[in-house]
């Protein structure tokens, strides 16, 4: 009777060409996945919306783009464009303090000003139609939080692609109660885009290039600690600024 012969040795799969070319095809497809999900995680709908952190409280004393007394012995200026991450910065960390610290207490007089620069030579200019829809906001006595709604949903992938859609700019007119046909009217006025540019030139002339700009008493201030500009603010106040004060991360 013959022996049968002996299978023959198998190679490890690590030496197998077939048994690599399909692991390394299933770990393409797997790589695939994983890139493909994480871009389809990044927020794409533009009614999906963030409520600000630290809102403007409804007991803060405002006219329009302005807030706190007439009477505060020190005025700060903020210059902004909604769409910088620097300006988001300021509102999100530096902004709320101001308020707490100096505005609430009677010592500073607070301005917003438009200085919506990043979208020009782009279309839409997403600077120019955020600006606008708070100006719009702003005739219905909701600036300050649109202002806010708008700094809380700034596109964290940078300016200039297509993230303050009129869907964004409706969606957060909603959130902070405004009449929306009326809100609809406004933003297509040219009226309200001339003043918006009106008031970029007017930074233009003072010498602004970029934002944030803050000037404090008609100064120029280097934004530098929380603690410097609320030690200068203390300083113009004289008697009237308390000792206390809040900190900045």
């Amino acid at each position: 009777m013959r022996r049968p012969r002996s299978l023959p040795t198998s190679r490890p799969l690590w030496r197998n060409p077939t048994a690599i070319t399909t692991m390394l095809a299933v770990i393409a497809t797997v790589v695939l996945v994983i890139v493909l999900n994480s871009h389809a995680a990044a927020p794409t709908n533009p009614s999906a919306l963030n409520p600000p952190a630290n809102p403007v409280a409804d007991s803060i004393p405002r006219q329009g783009t302005i807030l706190g007394s007439a009477s505060a012995p020190v005025k700060v200026d903020a210059w902004e464009d909604f769409q910088c991450p620097g300006c988001q910065l300021w509102t999100l960390q530096w902004e709320p303090h101001v308020i707490q610290d100096f505005v609430a207490t009677g010592v500073v007089r607070y301005q917003f000003h438009d200085y919506s620069f990043l979208g020009t030579g782009h279309s839409p200019d997403e600077s120019l139609e955020a600006a606008v829809a708070a100006q719009c906001a702003n005739d219905q006595a909701k600036f300050w939080p649109y202002h806010d709604w708008l700094y809380a949903n700034q596109n964290p992938n940078g300016e200039n692609q297509g993230w303050f859609t009129q869907a964004k700019l409706d969606a957060i007119a909603l959130k902070v109660g405004l009449d929306q046909a009326t809100f609809d009217t406004c933003l297509v006025d040219p009226a309200k885009a001339a003043a918006v540019r009106a008031e970029q030139a007017a930074g233009t002339a003072i010498g602004i290039t970029g934002t944030p700009t803050i000037f404090v008493n008609n100064k120029l201030q280097k934004l530098n600690t929380y603690a410097d500009l609320s030690a200068m603010i203390r300083s113009l106040a004289g008697p009237a600024a308390s000792p206390g004060g809040s900190a900045v991360p």
